[in-house]
């Protein structure tokens, strides 16, 4: 087999202009080579500055392995693994690697990929039969494969209005016509047209793991993944929020490398005349950081120029995903620029892509913290069991109490989703959608479930795109594995985890222009094999919060740290926004692209903005994602 040379690789300002990096490939078929008078050979093209060792490759005369992201192994390891698995054949061994990636295996006449669990680096791909296009970015995979480039609105949609249904869109990308492998998936594909696709990293729960056990190997994972990071002289510093994710990661950082180490912690804007902070992270950090003389604590304060929704415009399209945080850019860009500062850069994330691609040293942050380690409230069901009916209703007074509902009205719920499986679920969110979904605002105890329903917000969408959706959703429950509720909790838990890996994928790009790499040790595979192996129903024991990591930290973490109980709330900073941006975004929906391809009624959509605008409840998540769509759709060239 031929194995064509990497072309275009950018590690300098004069190697490439792209802004943001990518990688394309493609794989042609026998019969297509066959004409050519040669064998099939892949053909890989990356451009753009790329981060120091975030694309790796070996090539030797038996095929080629490629790694991007954040494999934390050293080069002769990698090069020895990879090594082992050209010779052998088999690959999976090259996905148990310290930290989180992508890796292609490419040999004789077959192309393999493997994402990382978290799915913060996806493949997208198109097979046109001819040819099987494949790279990091869906607009970029469309291009190659000489298709049209056309948004899938049912994804989209679906994506804005019930994000924790991924079994609605399956493999389907916002990208008409291009699929997408996600986290812990694998793929084949042999010259001879062939397509094989598993998961190569289940991550189901183990029924026979212990608590105990669970926790010692979340703390080997999480102190290897910060040790792999903060060593040989690179330029660290860390979110230091005062939650747990962040905190314990800044006090894991001091056991691995000399101090002092820099950390940041967000102070949102002063709220409206009248309103108090719904935050209390501030005073926290404080305390903590005063635990360790080693630690630099610096506050960036947030201004009503870095409330939500002052950038609603965004930036460019990059052929990337819609960018769920992309109503907070400047609140983004603020804290990245404080961090660029520390760091040496200037901070102001306006140089050339190609001098920035290198610099810069780590950031560490907590994303993916409270999706492994907070157990979603669907754990409930796997109480609802005979032997485990005391624990159900034990947690289901103690869960009550907290929310202010009724322990009788947990519980049932806990039942009834415990005889709930998830094509019965789906077939169940199809009739909502019907029915244009629920009449009042949906609350913690709708959480109770394998999804929320539908809220209010589901009227902002057409007739036709609800019926599309009721569809989709008929379709996938045809489909779906036949899945237990009892295991809701488990599997909704990855769902969250998966999204926690969008959400890092995004800060990551978002960071390029600054010159520094975020890093999210919680994604890292081993840590979520850690916690993802023990049941959700045993990582839960309220009213203590993530109480697996307070035992696999204990005596590394100071106590104060593990024992807080609360989590910063920076919702306040949407109504401000939404107050001193009315005007743009009632602009912005009304001259709605979703509305132009028939996703939603722009007048329902506003209506929901003025009851935010008079500071009643709104659904703001939902109104977030639509807003990220709408941006998407707006930067990104479609014909």
């Amino acid at each position: 087999m031929r194995n064509r040379p990497v072309q275009g690789t950018a590690t300098s300002a004069s190697a490439g202009s792209a802004r943001v990096p990518e990688m394309t490939g493609v794989f042609p078929s026998a019969a297509d080579e066959a004409r050519s008078g040669a064998g099939p050979a892949v053909t890989i093209r990356v451009q753009g500055p790329w981060r120091d060792g975030e694309l790796r490759r070996i090539d030797r005369p038996e095929g080629t392995v490629v790694v991007l992201g954040q494999c934390l192994a050293d080069n002769a390891r990698l090069r020895r693994t990879a090594l082992r698995a050209l010779a052998s054949g088999r690959s999976g061994e090259l996905t148990r690697l310290p930290g989180s990636y992508l890796c292609l295996v490419i040999r004789d006449h077959e192309l393999s990929a493997y994402v990382d669990v978290s799915g913060q680096y996806p493949l997208f791909f198109r097979d046109t039969g001819a040819r099987f296009v494949f790279g990091t970015r869906p607009v970029s995979v469309a291009d190659a494969a000489g298709t049209e480039r056309r948004p899938d609105t049912t994804v989209i949609a679906a994506g804005i209005f019930c994000p924790a249904a991924p079994a609605l869109t399956g493999d389907r990308s916002v990208v008409a016509g291009v699929s997408r492998l996600g986290g812990g998936q694998a793929l084949r594909r042999t010259a001879r047209g062939t397509v094989e696709r598993w998961v190569h990293e289940p991550l189901e729960a183990d029924r026979r793991a212990s608590f105990a056990h669970g926790a010692e190997a979340l703390r080997d994972a999480l102190e290897t993944a910060v040790r792999l990071r903060v060593g040989g002289g690179r330029r660290v510093t860390s979110d230091f929020s005062g939650g747990l994710d962040s905190t314990s990661l800044a006090f894991l950082t001091l056991r691995h490398r000399p101090g002092p180490l820099t950390v940041t912690t967000y102070r949102g804007a002063a709220p409206d005349h009248g309103a108090t902070s719904t935050s209390d992270d501030l005073a926290h950090a404080e305390r903590f950081a005063r635990l360790d003389a080693r630690l630099r604590m610096e506050v960036v304060t947030g201004t009503r120029h870095t409330l939500t929704y002052q950038e609603v415009s965004g930036p460019s399209g990059d052929g990337g995903e819609p960018d769920s945080s992309a109503v907070a850019l400047a609140r983004t860009r603020l804290r990245l620029a404080h961090v660029a500062q520390r760091h040496g850069r200037g901070g102001d994330g306006t140089g050339d892509a190609g001098d920035t691609g290198n610099a810069g040293g780590v950031h560490l942050g907590g994303e993916g913290g409270d999706a492994l380690l907070v157990a979603p409230p669907g754990y409930l069901a796997a109480l609802a069991r005979p032997g485990r009916l005391r624990g159900l209703a034990r947690d289901s007074r103690v869960l009550a109490r907290a929310r202010h509902e009724a322990p009788l009205s947990v519980a049932v719920r806990a039942v009834r989703l415990a005889h709930t499986p998830l094509a019965t679920a789906l077939r169940q969110l199809a009739d909502r959608f019907e029915r244009g979904g629920a009449a009042h605002d949906t609350g913690w105890l709708d959480a109770v479930a394998w999804w929320p329903s539908p809220g209010p917000e589901a009227g902002w969408l057409t007739r036709a795109a609800s019926r599309e959706l009721a569809g989709l959703a008929r379709q996938a429950a045809q489909s779906v594995p036949h899945t237990a509720g009892s295991r809701a909790g488990d599997l909704t838990a990855l769902d969250n985890l998966r999204n926690s890996g969008a959400v890092q994928r995004q800060l990551s790009e978002a960071a390029r222009p600054f010159g520094l790499w975020p890093q999210a040790p919680f994604l890292d595979t081993d840590v979520v094999r850690a916690c993802a192996t023990l049941p959700a129903h045993l990582r839960a024991a309220p009213p203590a919060f993530k109480p697996l990591l307070g035992a696999a930290l204990a005596d590394l973490v100071p106590a104060p740290v593990l024992s807080r109980r609360t989590k910063g709330d920076y919702g306040d900073e949407d109504y401000q926004g939404a107050r001193a941006r009315a005007r743009e975004l009632r602009g912005l929906l009304l001259d709605s692209r979703l509305a132009e391809l028939g996703v939603v009624e722009p007048s329902a959509v506003t209506a929901s903005l003025d009851r935010a605008l008079m500071g009643l409840r709104a659904p703001f998540p939902t109104l977030n994602r639509l807003l990220a769509a709408e941006i998407w759709l707006r930067n990104t060239a479609w014909h």
